[in-house]
Formats: structure tokens, C-alpha cells, sequence
């Protein structure tokens, strides 16, 4: 009997062991497929780099808070997730290509790894230095960097402090609000708000978004994050704010588990 005990436990243990190896498996990201050796010769801030051989890197599937290099009135925790950064300069890294090269401020897309490819975005999002955030076509990783950031939230580390409260302020923005009608044209779904916000679901990516997926949410408080603008020229029937969503994943229905 003590035997057959000692081996249930041994049983027990092995295991507990491997599932807490894969959950931490997945929340850190490891890299697969092909990787290029690189070094990191500056930081810009929490998401962008430059390496030594002169290219402007943009970290992908993540969005941390902002540096303000002219003023020093910078984000919460923007200077942490830099300071992250910085402890890699000069140092080798690996670095994976997005499926979609470069932005539209000329920074190339990489997914950036450490000398044990782990990611660097999945480490930034498990201290709650930085939002996750899904941008067609690059999802690679996607799930793990959930569960980065899940890990995060649980443990209210970092951002996840904050309360999710709505500004009217141009760049990311991730909050919580009621959606109180749906309407579609050729720009896309257009989902108003509580708020003085309306998100657009782009026709870019309608093939996310069926008829039947769009129209449950109006009632419904969501979660969203993505960019926002101010509408130039707005008229009075119009909401001031727009944020684009551009994948599934950055608009959910809250549930009643989700902490703030």
C-alpha cells in the first residue's frame, strides 16, 4: 500500500511538473521556425529598437506605453518597459520576420527573441509592461502572447493596475464600453458607444467579422483596444473618436471573471 502510494505521488508530481513547464512554455513564447542572429545598438522605447547594421525594428503583437522624449512626462511604466530593452544593448538577439515586412513609418516588423528564443514581446506582456494586439497578417504567437498578458492580469502586475477607463487621446487605446447600435457601409462596421467613441471594424477585415458575430454585441459591454483618432471635422451627429479594431482577438464581451 505505501508502495502503490509513493507511486501516485511520483505519478502526481511528474505530472504537476509538466504542466507547469508547458504553461510556462507558452506563456514566454518560444521561438519556431527560421531566426536571424542580430544585435540591439539602441533602445527608442518599449517596442522599438535599432540594430547595429542600421534597421528600425518594431516589435511585434504588443503596444507598450509611451516615452516623452521632449517633455519626460512619459507613461506609466513606459520607462520599465524600456529600461527591459536596455538591458539587451549590444547584446545578441534573434529576430523572426513578420509576415508584413515594414509599417508605414518605415520600421521593419520582427518578432525579437533572446539567446534562449524566448520572446521578448511574451516577457514584456508577463511583467505588464505593454497590451498585446493582433494585427493582420502577423498573428504568429498570438496565443502564447495571451497568455503572457492573462498571466499578467491575474497577478495585476504593471498596466494591469490601471483601471481600463476611456480618453479621448490619439494613439492605442484599450477600455471598456457599451455598444449601443451597429451599423454597416462600405468603410466597414460601425459600432457606436456609451462614449463619445464609435469603433469601426474595417473593411479590410470583414471576413473576421459575420453579420451575426457583429450585431450580438449591440447591448453588450466589450473590452477593445486598438488606435484611435479624432474625426476632423466632425459633425454634431457624429462620435468625435474612432478606433479601429482589425482582428477578433482586441474586442470581446466582458465577462463577469475578467478582472479590471
Amino acid at each position: 500500500m505505501i508502495v502503490n502510494a509513493l507511486k501516485k505521488r511520483q505519478v502526481f508530481l511528474a505530472l504537476f511538473l509538466f504542466l507547469s513547464f508547458s504553461i510556462q512554455a507558452a506563456e514566454l513564447c518560444r521561438a519556431t521556425g527560421e531566426l536571424e542572429k542580430a544585435k540591439i545598438k539602441r533602445v527608442v522605447d518599449g517596442d522599438t529598437i535599432h540594430l547595429v547594421d542600421g534597421r528600425k525594428v518594431r516589435l511585434v503583437g504588443i503596444d507598450t506605453p509611451e516615452l516623452d522624449h521632449k517633455h519626460g512626462r512619459h507613461d506609466p511604466y513606459a520607462v520599465e518597459a524600456t529600461t527591459f530593452l536596455r538591458s539587451l544593448v549590444d547584446q545578441f538577439v534573434y529576430i523572426q520576420e513578420a509576415r508584413s515586412g515594414q509599417d508605414r513609418y518605415g520600421r521593419y516588423l520582427y518578432y525579437l527573441f533572446d539567446k534562449d528564443r524566448i520572446s521578448l514581446t511574451s516577457q514584456l506582456l508577463s511583467e505588464g509592461l505593454g497590451y498585446r494586439i493582433a494585427v493582420p497578417p502577423n498573428l504568429a504567437y498570438q496565443v502564447c502572447f495571451e497568455g503572457a498578458e492573462t498571466k499578467a492580469r491575474s497577478a495585476h502586475k504593471g498596466l494591469w493596475q490601471q483601471t481600463l477607463q476611456w480618453q479621448p487621446k490619439a494613439g492605442f487605446a484599450i477600455s471598456r464600453v457599451t455598444i449601443t447600435s451597429v451599423t454597416k457601409n462600405r468603410g466597414g462596421w460601425w459600432l457606436e458607444t456609451n462614449l463619445d467613441l464609435v469603433i469601426n471594424l474595417s473593411s479590410s477585415a470583414m471576413d473576421y467579422w459575420p453579420a451575426q458575430k457583429v450585431f450580438y454585441l449591440e447591448g453588450k459591454e466589450i473590452e477593445v483596444r486598438g488606435w484611435q483618432h479624432q474625426r476632423r471635422n466632425s459633425k454634431a451627429i457624429f462620435k468625435s473618436w474612432v478606433l479601429s479594431v482589425r482582428h477578433p482577438n482586441d474586442l470581446s464581451e466582458i465577462k463577469s471573471s475578467i478582472h479590471h
